[in-house]
């Protein structure tokens, strides 16, 4: 065991490394999130490929069936007046039969078949002109869509109920007694917002569902809160016995990001679920490289491996001090998106009731 100790370098240990590793760790989860943000900055939800599709689903399935009535179309009759020139000439009860059963076939297989690419054709046509319709809109009343493709009022309900089963639209939920349709999850939430306000007695238990997630979310933003403050106080007592100003202020960098992003989970307890490796990895790590550098700095050496053991400490902090700005950003980064969509909600509620600056200039 002596010798183990006898023969241990600092060498062995990479202090950069460590830093460089949390940086590459925030930046692979938050990628994927800052990609999206990136391409789909000013685009509307409806060109967003997480709300809804981007072609018609079903679109191929209408152009088989198409092929399927075609195909039915021209083999059918051609086996029906086979089978008939075989009776006339023959006669006989099996060809009767097999004649008839084709003839019939030959009309309904066809019909059938027809039939169904038209209605797929029909669904397909009205998700564009749904779309084309919605615009830069998150929520839109159905009789604007039913009118956009004339038909009733319930037949568009039934044909979105379709398309939200098909795989056209992801997000969207259908409201007010069947009146209101709304795109996404955050206009969803808003109109769960909004709708808190207005007193109205309850008739049947709403989203159930969704109030255990919100549960779960807040336990976890809890956990997170506890184990930050815990860390943080940590790194705040070795930070206190450090004389080297510059650490210190390297280190101040740290504590107030992961302050911020604690407000953050506290007043937004759903971003706790992205939260999991700066609880149980990211701020342990930042309180052992702080302790370290402060056992380093007592021992009051010159000995070139435990110097540069220590700048490789404060360079791993200035990163993680950047990192950490990088999840304090992302974190309110959909924040923006809310606003728009409460700005075009709130237009779009206005000029349904007539409160329009246009409607009022004409007075």
């Amino acid at each position: 065991m002596s010798d183990n100790k006898n023969n241990f370098d600092f060498n062995d240990i990479d202090f950069y490394e460590i830093g460089q590793t949390i940086k590459k760790s925030v930046n692979s989860t938050l990628k994927k999130f800052t990609e999206a943000n990136e391409k789909d900055e000013n685009l509307p939800q409806t060109r967003n490929k997480e709300v809804c599709a981007q072609k018609p689903p079903e679109f191929s399935k209408a152009k088989g069936w198409q092929a399927g009535a075609i195909i039915s179309g021209i083999i059918l009759p051609i086996i029906t007046i086979s089978l008939f020139s075989e009776f006339v000439n023959f006669r006989g009860f099996f060809p009767f039969i097999m004649t008839i059963l084709f003839a019939i076939l030959s009309i309904a297989v066809p019909y059938t078949t027809w039939r169904a690419s038209k209605e797929y054709f029909r669904i397909t046509n009205n998700y564009v002109r749904f779309l084309r319709e919605l615009g830069n809109n998150t929520v839109i009343s159905i009789r604007d869509l039913a009118s956009s493709v004339a038909q009733s009022e319930e037949k568009t309900v039934s044909d979105l109920t379709k398309m939200m089963k098909r795989g056209y639209f992801y997000q969207a939920r259908i409201v007010e007694n069947d009146s209101l349709f709304i795109l996404d999850i955050p206009t969803f939430r808003l109109y769960k917002e909004k709708k808190k306000e207005i007193p109205e007695p309850r008739v049947k238990s709403y989203e159930e569902d969704e109030v255990l997630v919100e549960d779960l979310s807040a336990e976890r933003a809890k956990e997170i809160l506890n184990q930050g403050k815990n860390y943080i106080e940590e790194i705040k007592l070795s930070q206190s016995k450090i004389s080297k100003q510059d650490f210190r202020e390297n280190v101040d960098k740290i504590l107030k990001n992961s302050t911020d992003i604690l407000n953050i989970v506290e007043k937004y307890p759903d971003k706790s679920y992205a939260l999991n490796k700066f609880a149980d990895y990211y701020l342990p790590t930042t309180a052992k490289l702080v302790e370290t550098y402060y056992d380093f700095e007592m021992m009051r050496t010159n000995d070139s491996k435990i110097l540069n053991s220590m700048d490789q400490i404060n360079e791993s902090i200035i990163t993680i001090g950047a990192a950490f700005d990088k999840i304090k950003v992302e974190l309110l980064s959909d924040r923006a998106m809310d606003i728009k969509t409460d700005i075009d909600t709130i237009n779009l509620l206005l000029n349904q009731e007539g409160y329009a600056e246009d409607d009022w200039s004409n007075q």
